[in-house]
């Protein structure tokens, strides 16, 4: 380890006098002008840095500033993905130390790059330095003595990503200074830099939000300086399906961003992911408060406590005030984009800085208690408005941590290499050493489709995975040939736990920062067996090496068809698949040729071309379809594909996005439907069900939308502004649907149509009207207080009961509805912390008077309740408070409304392309539409 002591003297010295001249600078020559011009954009000398202070001159390299013709950072500008991406490209052809690299492409085509730094050395010697740190990822075929040699003559490998989150604009600036920085700065501890390490860096994680944030900044927000007056920030799209939520797809890869960071992960194996996030004064240093998840090697916290200290300690020995660590968000849930290094037994980390949103100077506000002295905050930030904050004051707090970060892990960076191998050391240890030795995962259990696409889930990540060519016995049973076998040997062990397992999130932790419960056999409604059981490493396993493929079957020749419903996932892909054909569905059990159907089995009667279309459905699906003489004789109703429409308000795509991107992955054809379509009305002509899913708004938001005050607020493609108006265009985004949209959607219902809604989208109908006799009892819009504001949070922190991001159990109240096809009668759904309602009643309180009380009960509409009726814990993974005041609550709700239905969900069943065992109960009112609106 070098000398902390010694090498912040060497700081102290570059720091004191302040930059004034070439001299100060160096051995660099400062680029004529840049000083003067960095000291202009600053706000306040504390708020600078001399590392930062000047661009360094370079006869052959061209600096950011030239290019851009303006400093990085610089009051009343962004730069755009093309631009940013050119000036990548001249500095990797002008310098030796650059190379540039496509890692992946935009959902809208955009590519995204990432450059490579360090000497000329190390950049001639790439492909050695990736096959160092990939052979270090697995000690299986690197043991210690290869692993001793390999770290002396290897370099760690840390990554920079930008711009995930579209309106935290400071980032990209930030890194297009650093790389010109990195590549031409003659100054020791830069030379340090690229001798020790290679950095990566990609400038523009999210091309597509980034241009369409720019093109917002110059179309409504440049010029204007005043917080309080300034209008939305940010354009309703950044992505073709995420906004923030960009950023908790670590699990998932749903996100062509995502993907394209993991690409570069199995090709680099980074010991660092070090994310760049804007929203907190003045720069936070990732390191959460707790609780901490067990399954991440101690090293990583370590190691990312001694990084994050290190900048506290030498930011503020320059005397940059508000640096702080620890206090933010917790370590449970590594579920964000750097937690793919997390996961992957190397180090994930970040920064919030203090960005304004906007390019402009303004007077910016923080929360209060960010401005006390804590030991992890030793020189707080500035008190609130007493202060102006731009875009450069932001570039340099950024650029400074990240040479601070860069040096210290430069002067530790065989140490950090040694721990990357030991991590994975650790982990292949436990899982030889410790039990479990592996999960078992049955390939035959209700859908075999959704098992699969559980498997190909964690090959995505890395995890490897094998299957049984022979009966397996165990001591926990017996396993047909074709289980799926995870075994625990393996590097990423951790991770595997991680997910096969049931999380424990502790009462006395605290508030969450996100979901307490990401179990994907939990949320695939499947088992995965733990087993105790040396033995399962001396079974007869076959390794996987691409994701399994169920290929389903139609036997006999007709003409009757049946599909015995086992709660398949894709029986609503199905139907649409079969949409010009006939189908009745079973609503009891039945029995065919010997064999069991339970109630929601399809029954599809002879109809011409059927056999071939069914033949083409069971092989891509997974289905079997078997064949009888005739139709069974058991009620049954008729399942017309419907037209389907699925609102999103302009004031938040963020969550239905996730619904719109599962829909397309199942190639189920919906029309997306805007705030001006609910005021137009005609509703019933265009759509027969209409999907309203989960939305992070208040009742007035979801009503009124985007401030009228803002308008005409256009959201559309013209030559100023070529990105936006995808997926979805608009003359003017503000003024939601009003009022008279609510009189539409009530018109819809009871024209006799189904209007289906998802966590707090029902709180739409239950609160304006639409459907009556429901109170909410408690809580509010699922909100946490970091990252969402104390006041915003208020309502639902401060629940009687409270589940953030759990799976728990339910019971169907109405097991013979068509919701519960496919379901036992008590199952588990995962739920976030949504509002508390009622028990309908036949009517509420309308006066002070004994005869105007509420009315009695209606547990008729109640489908689906909380809680397990033969009283099993509430809580499957994940963790709940309160839990005793949910439990026989409504979970769903079918309420009717003149000659239609309203079904309320009060949990999301497309929470981030995760939970989809809950999808069937979505699916199965979807498809059973007409039956639904025919009960009464």
């Amino acid at each position: 380890m070098y000398d902390k002591p010694l090498a912040l003297l060497g700081l102290l010295a570059l720091a004191a006098p302040a930059l004034s001249s070439g001299q100060s600078a160096a051995p660099d020559t400062p680029e004529p002008g840049s000083v003067e011009e960095i000291a202009r954009a600053t706000t306040e000398t504390r708020f600078l840095s001399p590392w930062v202070a000047y661009l360094p001159a370079s006869a052959t390299v061209v600096s950011p500033r030239a290019y851009l013709h303006r400093i990085p950072g610089a009051a009343g500008e962004l730069v755009n993905s093309q631009t940013a991406y050119a000036y990548c490209r001249a500095l990797a052809q002008g310098s030796p130390r650059v190379r540039l690299f496509t890692i992946g492409r935009s959902e809208e085509g955009r590519e995204i790059v990432m450059l490579a730094i360090a000497d000329e050395a190390g950049i001639a010697d790439l492909e050695r330095l990736k096959a160092a740190t990939a052979s270090l990822a697995d000690p299986r075929r690197t043991d210690a003595a290869a692993a001793r040699q390999i770290v002396a003559n290897a370099r760690p490998i840390y990554y920079f990503n930008a711009a995930l989150h579209s309106d935290e604009t400071g980032s990209t600036e930030s890194v297009l200074e650093l790389a010109y920085r990195l590549a031409v700065s003659e100054q020791p501890m830069i030379r340090r830099i690229r001798e020790s390490l290679v950095v990566l860096i990609n400038p523009v994680s999210n091309p597509d939000g980034r241009d369409k944030q720019v093109e917002w900044f110059y179309r409504f927000l440049k010029g204007k300086t005043d917080l309080a007056t300034l209008p939305r920030q940010a354009p309703p799209y950044w992505s073709k399906y995420a906004f923030v939520d960009i950023n908790r797809d670590a699990h998932q890869q749903v996100h062509e961003t995502t993907r394209a960071v993991f690409h570069m992960f199995r090709e680099w194996h980074p010991q660092v992911i070090h994310d760049l996030h804007e929203s907190i004064a003045l720069l936070v240093t990732w390191n959460g408060t707790g609780p901490i998840n067990e399954h991440v090697d101690p090293l990583t916290y370590a190691e990312r406590l001694e990084l994050s200290f290190h900048e506290v300690q030498t930011l503020t020995a320059l005397g940059m005030p508000g640096v702080w660590t620890w206090n933010f968000g917790d370590d449970f849930a590594h579920l964000y984009l750097d937690a793919i290094a997390t996961n992957h037994n190397a180090d994930g980390r970040g920064y919030e800085t203090f960005g304004n949103g906007t390019a402009e100077t303004l007077v910016p506000e923080q929360p209060e208690n960010d401005t006390s002295v804590e030991w992890y905050r030793p020189l707080p930030p500035p008190a609130q408005k007493s202060f102006t904050w731009s875009a450069r004051d932001n570039v340099n707090y950024n650029e400074t941590a990240m040479l601070a970060a860069l040096d210290d892990t430069a002067q530790q960076s065989k140490r950090l290499l040694e721990n990357y191998y030991l991590k994975a050391v650790h982990s292949y240890r436990r899982g030889l050493e410790q039990s479990p030795y592996a999960f078992l995962i049955p390939d035959r259990q209700g859908d075999p489709a959704r098992v699969a696409q559980l498997v190909a889930r964690l090959l995505a990540q890395g995890i490897e995975v094998h299957r049984a060519a022979t009966d397996l016995t165990l001591k926990e049973g017996s396993f047909a040939a074709g289980t799926y076998v995870v075994r625990l040997d393996q590097p990423y062990r951790d991770y595997a736990l991680d997910l096969l397992s049931a999380q424990s999130y502790p009462k006395e932790g605290g508030e969450a920062y996100d979901d307490v419960s990401w179990e994907l056999p939990a949320h695939y409604h499947l088992a995965a067996i733990a087993t105790a059981d040396p033995a399962v490493r001396g079974a007869q396993l076959t390794a996987l090496g691409e994701a399994p493929r169920p290929r389903g079957q139609v036997l006999g020749e007709g003409p009757v068809y049946l599909l015995a419903d086992t709660g398949q996932e894709g029986l609503l892909e199905a139907r649409y698949r079969l949409a010009r054909f006939k189908v009745g569905i079973a609503e009891r059990a039945f029995t065919a040729n010997g064999s069991p159907y339970p109630a929601g089995s399809w029954i599809l009667a002879p109809q011409s071309g059927l056999a071939a279309a069914l033949t083409q459905t069971a092989e891509t699906l997974g289905l079997d379809f078997a064949s009888t003489r005739s139709a069974p004789e058991v009620a049954s109703h008729a399942a017309p594909a419907p037209r389907l429409g699925l609102w999103v308000p302009w004031a938040d795509t963020d969550t239905i996005g996730w619904a719109r991107y599962t829909l397309d992955q199942r190639h189920i054809p919906y029309i997306y439907v805007r705030d001006e379509d609910i005021r137009a009305g005609r509703l019933r002509d265009k759509y027969d069900v209409l999907l309203y899913g989960h939305v992070d708004l208040e009742l007035a938001e979801q009503i009124q939308g985007i401030p009228r005050a803002w308008g005409p607020m256009p959201f559309k493609k013209t030559r100023a502004t070529p990105s936006l108006g995808t997926p979805a265009e608009s003359d003017d985004i503000t003024g939601g649907i009003g009022w008279s949209g609510v009189a539409e959607l009530q018109r819809f219902v009871d024209s006799g149509r189904l209007l289906i809604t998802l966590g707090n989208g029902s709180m739409l109908p239950l609160e304006s009207g639409i459907v009556r006799g429901v109170r909410r009892e408690s809580g509010g819009v699922p909100r946490r207080t970091q990252g969402g504001g104390a006041a915003a949070a208020a309502a639902s922190q401060s629940s009687v009961t409270r589940t953030p991001g759990a799976h728990v159990r339910v019971s169907f109240a109405r097991p013979d509805h068509p919701i519960a096809y496919g379901y036992g009668a008590r199952t588990y759904v995962f739920r976030q912390n949504f509002a508390r309602y009622s028990i309908p009643r036949r009517w509420l309180r309308m006066a002070y008077c004994t005869t105007c009380l509420d009315g009695p009960l209606d547990t008729s509409a109640v489908v689906l309740e909380w809680g397990d009726r033969e009283g099993a814990p509430l809580v499957v993974s994940g963790q709940a408070w309160g839990e005793e005041n949910l439990i026989g609550h409504p979970a769903i709700l079918d309420l009717r409304s003149g000659a239609g239905h309203v079904i309320a969900f009060n949990f999301n069943p497309l929470h981030r392309d995760l939970n989809r065992g809950d999808q069937r109960m979505l699916w199965n009112a979807i498809i059973n539409w007409r039956a639904i609106l025919a009960a009464h």
